[in-house]
């Protein structure tokens, strides 16, 4: 006798939706994705006790007839894909073919539509068709999910307290907002608005509604196109960063995707202008050919394999870099820049959409706005640590340690890239002892230890070092060696570079001017005309800002004193 049974529809149908539905938010992301594909421009979401006793999603989209009403509760039955072919140039988003069955099969399941005049109800209960009507409904679908995982009380140990799975429904109906910024979406939850968007195609207007109007206000908007993809799209000013990714959106032909390594390129174009492990509030808008992309690698779609990757993260690090690395961080701009900010960031994207580049113009993208450190008098110092200038506009304040950080940081940056810097030979070499191990592993860097301007011989344990750069300061020369040798010992398998970078930034953090250190007023003029010669002024190599600014406004604001 056979033990192998082809599974009852119902039992079928169940298994399906513990793949599909895990959450409250599963089901409302799959009924509003039929409403886009439906073509809706209008789309309401109704909550009761954050969705656990009601869900209903009601459209404006093109409804369904009484045939397809029934079908669309069969499973893998679906209007987006008619052949094999379908399955490689996927543009919609609900083509599953077994969402609807599977929401119907662990709840009851109402829908209401009407097309060309005609509205039908049909109710699915546990999986069952229980009845089918003739119902009154304008154009579109209105679809109520009650008695959500009633039969299946084992989901209700993976939910989480009501706030959660609101907070989930509303991230994710943000992420609608922004991916269908032409759609007008509405989010309530026990008779009180959750979200609202207009659907005018502003997504900067939607970004203020999520994120604040100060963030808004702050955007900055880029755009680039290679021959496989287009992107558009904004990000914030350094000064606006938060503490993990979740504020960066990534979009690829309107649906939203994680993906770390896009992540980290658009983290990467942020380098030192924002503190290690924070991350700006963007949104990324990626186009491309449906063909070069596969959207079948993860179970609910939220990851896409690229074709070319390599160039998709070029382009979007050659696109956002400049303007990035050019904003204005942490003063407040005089009237009279404004334009000329404009004219230097606005008109090259503005050139790039209408086609008269084939890309954006580079030479004024990476322009530094004038009076970046404006001129300004120095009036005195706050526990020892932070410099007080003022100026026409306001008061500033400079925190001594991290502006000398930046100006030994890229001092020592340009002297250990010179291969060939000057160097001096020492009376007597240094001793330098290390453990057997590392003596051992730093004899694999003889060569690069060399690259840097520093030779010796390696005997008993340790090194005996005869030369090193001339820009090592005179009585730090042993523990300058030391720490170049620790670093190639312990980070061997990062690129020169790399090494630099991170040695430059361990350099300067130890000798550099520190805090609770009080110094004269020529000592923070010189301070502020060295810094004004670097080309990153803004932040220290760790992405700490320098210099942040109090307008005259702000100052009489406090005080009551504006009219």
């Amino acid at each position: 006798m056979s033990v192998i049974k082809k599974l009852d529809q119902v039992i079928a149908n169940k298994i399906a939706a513990g793949e599909v539905i895990e959450k409250i938010a599963n089901v409302v992301k799959e009924l509003v994705e039929n409403s886009i594909d439906a073509l809706a421009t209008q789309i309401d979401i109704t909550l009761i006790e954050s969705g656990l006793t009601s869900i209903t999603v009601t459209d404006n989209g093109v409804g369904m007839d009484k045939t397809d009403a029934l079908l669309a509760f069969e499973r893998h039955a679906t209007s987006k894909i008619k052949n094999i072919n379908d399955l490689f140039r996927i543009n919609s988003l609900g083509f599953r073919g077994e969402a609807l069955p599977s929401i119907a099969a662990i709840s009851r399941v109402e829908l209401t539509t009407s097309k060309d005049s005609e509205a039908i109800k049909v109710v699915f209960e546990d999986g069952k068709f229980i009845s089918k009507s003739q119902a009154s409904l304008n154009q579109g679908t209105k679809i109520e999910v009650t008695r959500l995982f009633y039969t299946t009380p084992a989901r209700f140990k993976y939910l989480k307290s009501p706030q959660y799975e609101l907070a989930m429904i509303v991230n994710l109906i943000h992420k609608f907002a922004l991916a269908y910024p032409k759609i007008s979406f509405k989010l309530t939850n026990n008779q009180k608005i959750q979200f609202v968007s207009l659907g005018n195609n502003n997504i900067k207007d939607i970004l203020a509604s999520i994120y604040s109007a100060d963030v808004a206000r702050k955007l900055i908007e880029f755009s680039g196109e290679s021959r496989d993809y287009s992107i558009f799209g904004f990000t914030t000013n350094p000064i606006i960063n938060r503490s993990n990714n979740h504020y960066v959106n990534i979009f690829v032909n309107k649906r939203n995707i994680t993906d770390t390594r896009i992540i980290n390129a658009i983290r990467e174009c942020y380098e030192q202008l924002i503190p290690k492990n924070r991350y700006p509030i963007a949104v990324l808008y990626i186009e491309c050919d449906p063909s070069i992309i596969d959207v079948n690698i993860h179970p609910r779609k939220q990851e896409i394999k690229f074709s070319e990757y390599q160039k998709l993260l070029d382009l979007i690090k050659t696109t956002v870099e400049p303007l990035v690395s050019s904003s204005y961080i942490y003063q407040t701009p005089k009237e009279d820049d404004i334009e000329q900010i404009k004219l230097e960031f606005h008109e090259p994207i503005r050139e790039y959409k209408e086609n008269k580049h084939p890309v954006i113009n580079q030479e004024k993208s990476t322009i530094k706005p004038k009076n970046v450190i404006p001129d300004m008098e120095y009036i005195g110092q706050y526990l020892g640590t932070y410099l007080i200038f003022q100026n026409e506009t306001g008061l500033y304040l400079l925190d001594q340690h991290a502006a000398a950080e930046r100006i030994r940081y890229e001092r020592y940056l340009r002297q250990m890239e010179r291969r060939h810097s000057e160097t001096q030979e020492l009376l007597l070499p240094l001793e330098l002892a290390l453990p057997k191990e590392k003596a051992i592993l730093l004899e694999e860097h003889l060569s690069e230890l060399s690259d840097f301007g520093i030779k010796g011989i390696i005997t008993n344990n340790q090194i005996l070092i005869k030369q090193v750069p001339s820009w090592f300061y005179k009585g730090h020369e042993l523990e300058f060696a030391e720490e170049i040798v620790e670093t190639l010992i312990s980070e061997k398998t990062l690129k020169k570079a790399d090494i630099i970078d991170d040695l430059a930034k361990l350099l300067s953090c130890k000798h550099s001017l520190k805090a609770n250190h009080y110094i004269t007023k020529a000592e923070a003029a010189n301070l502020v005309n060295d810094l004004r010669k670097c080309k990153r002024p803004y932040t220290c190599p760790h992405g700490r800002p320098i210099i942040v600014s109090i307008t005259i406004g702000q100052i009489e604001h406090w005080f009551n004193r504006v009219l």
